[in-house]
């Protein structure tokens, strides 16, 4: 199986037994074993937070190149980039500008590139009863044997307020809440605008399953004081697992806590549920 991280083989079931059938990376080149090579976008189904403080916020979509073809090609590849509108409910101009909708990818740059994306926040007055959408669509491919994948990619803009979640937390699960080996962790600041928990599960999969050192990080969007759903763990639905999945939660900013409801579906005899907090350390 692809990019299973090799300690996950130690997982332990809590009084079950802890097995799952992994699913394959979901690659469109898997799915071709002869045919063209195809321009795809990496990122099918992305996020962007901006501040809506009147600056511009740039969003990098990334595209790349791939296919059954790839070894010995070396041809440069012009695509160009569209807005779908049907699938599209951001306003350009008021939400969004395209910066650019053609790029070329090169077998110097490995047939990856960026499209940014201009995300406007003067006027935007946070939080919006329903977050924009803005979908990326190819509109034209140059290259030989070189097609689209027919995949867009859509981008949910998510105007927050100011916040910072920076520093180091006390974290708590209730779970198993005398079983914490660990009980702090750092949240940084990402450059998209979310927040990078050094464990983003409450210590769920560490201290409650048996699997000392698996610290299941993850990128949280805070938006008003509340935690959106987010399966962006590296043990969560987006690393292949569904492990430590976030419902949703709370950001209490005047006292520094930050409370989140989690799920997992990865292990026998699952779903499991629990509450986890983190209290900043003065």
């Amino acid at each position: 199986m692809k990019n299973i991280i090799k300690s996950i083989a130690l997982l332990i079931a809590l009084g079950v037994s802890f097995n799952s059938c992994l699913l394959e990376d979901d690659n469109l080149a898997d799915t071709f074993d002869d045919g063209p090579n195809f321009t795809s976008f990496s990122n099918t189904n992305q996020t962007v937070s901006a501040v809506a403080d009147g600056n511009i916020v740039t969003a990098k979509v990334n595209v790349e190149l791939q296919g059954p073809n790839m070894v010995g090609f070396t041809e440069d590849v012009s695509l160009t980039i569209g807005v779908d509108a049907a699938n599209t409910t951001a306003i350009e101009g008021v939400h969004y500008t395209l910066n650019t909708n053609s790029i070329t990818l090169t077998a110097a740059n490995n047939y990856i590139g960026t499209i940014p994306v201009s995300i406007i926040t003067e006027g935007i007055d946070p939080p919006l009863p329903v977050a924009p959408i803005l979908t990326l669509t190819f509109t034209g491919v140059t290259g030989t044997n070189v097609i689209n994948s027919g995949k867009d990619a859509k981008l949910t803009l998510i105007y927050q307020c100011f916040a910072d979640l920076t520093g180091t937390y006390m974290v708590t699960n209730d779970w198993c809440p005398n079983s914490l080996r660990q009980n702090t962790t750092t949240i940084t600041k990402n450059a998209d605008g979310s927040w990078r928990f050094g464990t983003a599960d409450g210590y769920w999969l560490d201290s409650c399953t048996g699997n000392a050192g698996l610290f299941n990080g993850g990128n949280v969007v805070e938006l008003c004081g509340e935690i959106l759903p987010t399966g962006d763990l590296d043990f969560g639905t987006v690393g292949g697992f569904g492990i430590g999945d976030i419902l949703g939660g709370t950001w209490d900013a005047e006292n520094g806590v930050i409370t989140m409801q989690h799920i997992e579906t990865f292990f026998n005899g699952g779903p499991r549920e629990w509450t986890s907090t983190y209290t900043r350390i003065p």
